[in-house]
């Protein structure tokens, strides 16, 4: 194993450990990760609608969504994040950091990193992250938990998988027992951690609304089985899986998702985002719930606000329904770490094989599905402006997008998108991926039109 240094070698080693252990029989109990619910009570838990849990918004609502990507997203985001620290504003009179205006941070795979440690620590993650995940072998610690003899057998057993090794990993170096309890108990940013259900590909977000479905207590659910799950890549890492308790509490449908179940002839989209939720209360049909990577059904982690506001019937309800008051900007700042198509494939005559062929179109898939994701957020930050506008009181939105193809210089360009997706780079790959976030930020021309008009 000490000899293996490069990324792509070693996640080769992580499958072929994968593809072993998969067919080794066990017989010890499993344990499901998520805690039974008796009573669902919508003044409680990890809610967005809950003031409690979170900062208060103010007249600048700002929601950053930062993509998956492995170590190259989550230091990208960090960078992003370092600047807005270091950005002052100026709302109605009073000096501010634009970071202490952030109300809501969306974050998949690689992204849900710094999201979920900001939801946790706050300012903490500028002294804490890098040397605790960004500057360490993340992706080499794994590998080697695999190959540890008393761990070897233990994933032989159902009481242990892959990714519920990658949870302990997280939990004990990065996020120490924290559950959302305690990300309510922060009162930070709305942190939305977003994974996929495997059967039926869809984005499945870490709320207690959500997990109202199936029975079950958010509360007591640790953070890092959250990003365990969010950044679950399928076949080199294990699903987690909850056991789903619908029917075991006393849950209710609210009238909206009643209303979004009743609009299929007259709104197909609402009704199928609101049928993804319904579908979880059928615990005989679908007795299990696995999770994997959030990358596969939403590369952005847009699609949650998006979806909140089809099921809520329009963004001015989902406004009132979180008790947000009129803002005077409405800001969106998308973090996408994508990278371009694999050129190789197109400069041989021989077939590419089956990990290259793999990678090329789960990534042509995200690309894609990408593209129309942001442009249907630009549209909806157009729409929430006016929807929420008043008569001489205009709402103005922001579209941000910081991304490698911002990057002038075609080889500088080339470098950021070819680092590869995995969770270890070099210090100096690090450095330059904060210092292009930070840059891409403050040389963006919508950023810079949105610190006008608040200075």
């Amino acid at each position: 194993m000490h000899g293996i240094t490069d990324s792509t070698s070693r996640f080769h080693v992580l499958a072929i450990a994968a593809l072993l252990l998969s067919a080794a029989p066990g017989c010890a109990t499993w344990t499901p990760a998520n805690a039974p619910l008796a009573h669902v009570n919508l003044e409680e838990g990890y809610r967005p609608n809950n003031p409690e849990n979170f900062r208060e918004s103010g007249h600048v609502v700002v929601t950053l969504a930062f993509s998956g990507g492995g170590t190259r997203a989550a230091a990208f985001a960090y960078g992003v994040m370092q600047e807005l620290r270091d950005t002052e504003i100026v709302v109605r009179g009073k000096h501010e950091r634009m970071i202490d205006e952030v109300d809501t941070i969306s974050g998949v795979s690689g992204g849900s990193f710094p999201a979920a440690y900001y939801g946790l620590y706050g300012d903490r993650i500028y002294e804490e992250f890098e040397p605790q995940f960004l500057k360490r072998n993340v992706q080499g610690a794994l590998i080697g938990q695999i190959f540890l003899p008393r761990n070897f057998f233990r994933l032989m057993t159902p009481a242990t998988s892959r990714s519920e090794l990658a949870s302990q990993y997280y939990d004990k170096h990065l996020f120490h027992g924290a559950t959302f309890g305690d990300l309510g108990a922060a009162k930070g940013p709305r942190i939305y951690i977003n994974a996929t259900d495997l059967s039926h590909g869809n984005r499945f977000t870490f709320g207690q609304a959500q997990f109202d479905l199936i029975c079950s207590d958010l509360d007591q659910f640790r953070i890092s089985r959250a990003v365990a799950s969010s950044s679950a890549v399928p076949g080199l890492l294990s699903p987690i899986t909850m056991k789903n308790h619908a029917g075991e509490c006393d849950y209710e449908a609210s009238p909206i998702l009643e209303e979004a179940l009743a609009s299929r002839e007259s709104d197909p989209r609402r009704y199928r985002v609101a049928k993804s939720f319904d579908d979880y209360r059928d615990a005989e049909k679908r007795p299990y719930v696995h999770l994997v990577d959030g990358g596969i059904s939403d590369n952005l982690g847009l699609r949650a606000s998006l979806e909140a506001g089809a099921v809520v019937g329009g963004f001015e309800k989902l406004r009132d329904f979180m008790g947000i008051q009129t803002p005077d900007h409405v800001v969106l700042i998308v973090v996408n770490a994508e990278t371009d198509p694999n050129a190789d494939i197109d400069s041989k005559s021989k077939p590419p094989g089956l990990s290259v062929l793999m990678n090329a179109v789960s990534g042509g898939q995200i690309r894609r599905y990408n593209f129309e994701t942001l442009l249907l957020a630009e549209e909806a930050m157009k729409s929430i402006a006016t929807q929420m506008s008043q008569p001489g009181a205009p709402v103005k939105s922001h579209f941000i997008e910081v991304s490698f193809d911002s990057i002038a210089d075609p080889a500088e360009r080339s470098y950021f998108k070819g680092l590869p997706t995995s969770f270890v780079l070099k210090d100096e790959e690090v450095d330059k991926l904060r210092e292009i976030g930070r840059e891409l930020l403050r040389d963006s021309p919508a950023f810079k039109k949105l610190l006008a008009e608040l200075r």
